[in-house]
């Protein structure tokens, strides 16, 4: 390769060594280069701008048997210039030889790379050179690295994520390194400083974990390596939250901010003004997604100051120091500080002293927003999506409250506890936090409702029974005390639920009953039809089926368009039970598919137990098998609510084994067994779940054949995070995972690919 009069050290150090996926952001920049010739690589420090931007130049340069002349903005000729020398050297480069070559092949419409490298640091005295080069020879097409774009004309702006990770879901930890980029470079460098070194079953969870825990950063991945020369990576992965101490092993050819993580952290952070560094590190104290309300509170609690946030944010993303989480909405727009960026900005926090005033702004913010939210009951579902999107920051406001006896962790554990009910994620720990938020607070507190409907909330629908029990008592306690009737009938409808699954159903009727005169009482018309909803299902179990189907379908709709997420799939699993009471297959399968998507994470379970009856009444019995083996060891309501259908169960299991033969029986059983949720939810849904045998043998996993079939019908990643119960981010890493495995370059391409996949199958 041509070179031009100033390249970097760090780029001709590079070279040495191999490089390592990116097969598909090459064939994507190649691509966009046919029809640009202005294109801007971006990307968070150490994310591999230049070495990208290196083998870009490279086939470009096999595929058209010309040089690519390189202007490196860092190396040491052109960072000790003045701004007007930067721009004479770009230009006489330019001139001497890039020039000479369009002129004399200007008949023949030749064509001429320019890798413009570093540029973050000349974006204002370059760009109107580089436009104006661009100008000056239609021929010339530019590549550029910046940490952000040049913001001109024509540009084209490629951002650059981390390498691909192992799959989150992956059950085996070593199957799920082996298809990841990231795993490969790192397993790639620790190999050349130990030879002796493998990937096995052994460590391939601590490689998984050290990996994702770098964001799939190259840079950081190759620092990291560099201690697999004297260190097991057990001990690496337990060095990563000190990760700006631990990784400071860089080759010493590479340029000095190229050497430590904390010098390519200082680096970028360097180039901020003060109120971008000042924004950065307040919302480096946020461990995961923020909302923007959440940052304009962490800057500053002056309202003027508050609207130039806006603003920052995008001066922060467009420089790569923090990514737009798609959990978002165009309203509300969620941000993150990666995690190999967070620690550096919480060391700046705490050099500054800023911490303790931050976090008690915060704390203030979040403790009115959940008390405004427990005043609607109940709250839009859309306040409760956004709730869970500061889960993150009401964890971390938590930790710091834990030791005290301020009443403002009552709000906030109330509301952690709201989120988790949702969740398929054991309760334990959250359930702890709230214990310890009543305990150390007083016990007078007016915030103290707030904590135990939470608690008795979480522990009703995720099996913990005696402390369901336990909450009851003092919930009840504290609804009869002076509150609204809206808290009285929540806390009574949860204390009839609670009593129903655990306890005496007489009694559970009797609160629910109260409930509903409450609800009443103070005009709640959707609090009133959940607790008829719940109603209905004492009247079927009274054997009163026809006055159980009429409340239902008097209060269906006003639950189905209102009540939260739990208590919508309470009510249509009892209305998906009505359904198969009176031997209606198609109602109660359709009924039961709505709970799977109910949004509530134990309500899936429900959903299933209920189609393994219908597939049995249907005689599907190796269907009914594998359903009921797949949520053994679930937290499932259905059979609290439900108890006959324990029996039924147990009589469609002995049915089953006495008609089917026995090793169908026994694989139906075993496969079930060996299901994760996704496979669940694809089994549920009647698609196809690749044997063991097929899975060995295909390039897809089993939830990532999910993921793309819900891609074929056209879902953005939210939507498929919902009907899947996963986060927005393990949907994006699923996507991109079956691009990279498949080659492809876009969703319709990948839709493309299962279309034709599935008619080839079918």
């Amino acid at each position: 390769m041509k070179v031009g009069t100033v390249v970097a050290s760090a780029n001709n150090a590079t070279q040495l060594s191999s490089f390592i996926g990116r097969e598909y952001d090459l064939v994507e920049l190649r691509r966009i280069l046919r029809n640009t010739r202005l294109l801007t690589l971006t990307g968070a420090p150490g994310v591999g701008k230049s070495r990208v931007a290196m083998e870009l130049a490279k086939k470009e340069q096999r595929a058209s048997h010309r040089g690519t002349v390189v202007i490196d903005f860092c190396a040491p000729e052109m960072a000790a210039l003045e701004p007007a020398g930067m721009v004479e050297a770009l230009t006489a480069t330019v001139e001497e030889q890039v020039a000479p070559v369009l002129r004399r092949d200007a008949a023949r419409t030749e064509e001429q790379l320019i890798l413009l490298d570093n540029c973050e640091r000349v974006l204002e005295v370059c760009g109107p050179s580089v436009v104006g080069l661009l100008f000056r020879f239609p021929g010339l097409r530019v590549v550029a690295t910046s940490r952000e774009p040049w913001r001109l004309s024509g540009e084209v702006v490629y951002r650059l994520s981390g390498l691909s990770l192992p799959s989150p879901d992956a059950g085996d930890p070593l199957d799920g390194c082996l298809r990841a980029d990231a795993v490969r470079l790192f397993v790639d460098r620790c190999t050349a400083v130990n030879h002796e070194f493998a990937l096995t079953e052994e460590n391939a969870a601590d490689v998984g974990a050290i990996c994702s825990g770098l964001d799939g950063l190259p840079l950081a991945l190759e620092l990291a390596a560099q201690l697999c020369r004297a260190l097991p990576v057990a001990e690496i992965r337990k060095r990563l939250p000190d990760r700006l101490t631990a990784l400071n092993q860089g080759w010493r050819t590479a340029d000095a901010r190229h050497r430590s993580w904390q010098a390519a952290l200082q680096w970028s952070y360097d180039e901020l003004c003060p109120d971008e560094q000042r924004l950065f590190r307040r919302l480096s104290l946020l461990s995961g997604v923020c909302s923007a309300e959440a940052a304009r509170t962490a800057y500053t609690d002056d309202p003027v100051l508050a609207e130039t946030v806006p603003d920052l944010l995008i001066r922060l993303e467009a420089k790569s120091l923090i990514t737009s989480a798609a959990d978002g909405t165009e309203e509300s727009p969620d941000f993150e500080v990666p995690a190999s960026l967070r620690g550096f900005g919480q060391q700046k926090l705490a050099a500054c002293g800023e911490e303790p005033a931050v976090l008690d702004r915060l704390t203030t913010w979040m403790t009115e927003w959940t008390d405004e939210l427990r005043a609607i009951s109940p709250p839009p579902r859309t306040a409760l999506g956004r709730l869970a999107r500061e889960r993150h920051t009401i964890h971390r406001l938590l930790a710091r409250l834990s030791a005290t006896d301020d009443e403002r962790q009552l709000s906030l554990s109330g509301a952690l506890a709201a989120i988790d009910t949702l969740s398929n994620e054991d309760a334990g720990e959250t359930l702890d936090i709230v214990r310890n938020a009543l305990q150390v607070t007083k016990s007078t507190s007016a915030r103290r409702g707030h904590a135990l409907e939470g608690a008795l909330s979480l522990a009703c629908w995720h099996g913990h029974d005696r402390l369901a029990l336990e909450l009851v008592a003092e919930a009840v306690t504290v609804a009869g005390q002076d509150c609204d009737e809206d808290q009285r009938a929540r806390v009574l409808l949860l204390a009839g639920i609670a009593k129903e699954m655990y306890a005496d159903r007489d009694d559970a009727y009797a609160d629910l009953r109260a409930a509903l005169e409450a609800a009443r009482r103070n005009g709640n018309a959707v609090l009133a039809a959940m607790c008829q909803g719940h109603l209905a299902r004492h009247l079927l179990h009274r054997g009163h089926p026809g006055p159980a189907a009429d409340l239902l379908a008097a209060n269906l709709a006003t639950i189905r368009a209102a009540a939260p997420p739990e208590q919508l799939s309470a009510v249509l699993l009892t209305a998906g039970a009505l359904a198969l009471a009176r031997d209606d297959l198609a109602d109660a399968e359709q009924l039961f598919h709505e709970t799977l998507a109910s949004g509530h994470g134990p309500g899936l379970y429900d959903g299933v137990l209920g189609l393994a009856l219908c597939a049995a009444r249907d005689n599907s019995f190796e269907r009914a098998l594998r359903l009921m083996a797949s949520t053994e060891n679930r937290p499932a309501a259905a059979l609290r609510l439900f108890p006959d259908w324990r029996r039924q169960l147990e009589d469609t299991h002995d049915i089953a084994t006495r008609i089917l033969p026995k090793a169908r029986a026994a694989t139906a059983l075993t496969s079930g067994r060996g299901l994760d949720l996704g496979q669940i939810l694809l089994l549920a849904r009647d698609a196809a779940v690749p044997d063991a045998a097929t899975a060995e043998d295909d390039v897809l996993t089993a939830r990532e054949w999910e993921v793309l079939r819900l891609v074929m019908e056209g879902l953005a990643n939210s939507q498929i995070a919902h009907r899947m119960h996963l986060s927005v981010r393990t949907v994006e890493t699923h996507v991109r995972s079956i691009r990279t495995a498949l080659g492809l370059r876009s969703r319709a391409h990948m839709a493309a690919w299962a279309a034709r996949r599935c008619t080839k199958a079918a």
